[in-house]
């Protein structure tokens, strides 16, 4: 089985694909590296950076150091799934009064 990543980046010049020669991480949610373009010709190398912008599912071991939002798809899920059960609170108290 292969590791290799399917993720590519092209190259913004030539559009080759682009590999990662080093990389660093700077801190928990963002690294940095060195790029080059895979095309002899072209010969373009330049600096990327990578970062995690929000939670799209919560981890079951969260790190106490990090600190990402919810996307805001999550964020409407959730919001949803609170008003539903807050309706179905208020019906369930309204048939308890009866």
């Amino acid at each position: 089985m292969s590791t290799a990543s399917k993720h590519r980046m092209p190259c913004p010049h030539c559009g080759h694909n682009m590999r990662v020669r080093k990389s660093q991480a700077l801190t928990p949610v963002y690294r940095e590296g060195e790029v080059e373009c895979r095309n002899v010709d072209c010969g373009f190398r330049g600096k990327a950076g990578f970062e995690i912008l929000s939670t799209l599912a919560p981890s079951d071991i969260p790190n106490p150091n990090v600190d990402l939002p919810f996307a805001p798809r999550l964020l409407r899920l959730i919001t949803l799934a609170l008003n539903r059960q807050v309706a179905n609170d208020e019906h369930y108290e309204e048939s308890a009064d009866e």
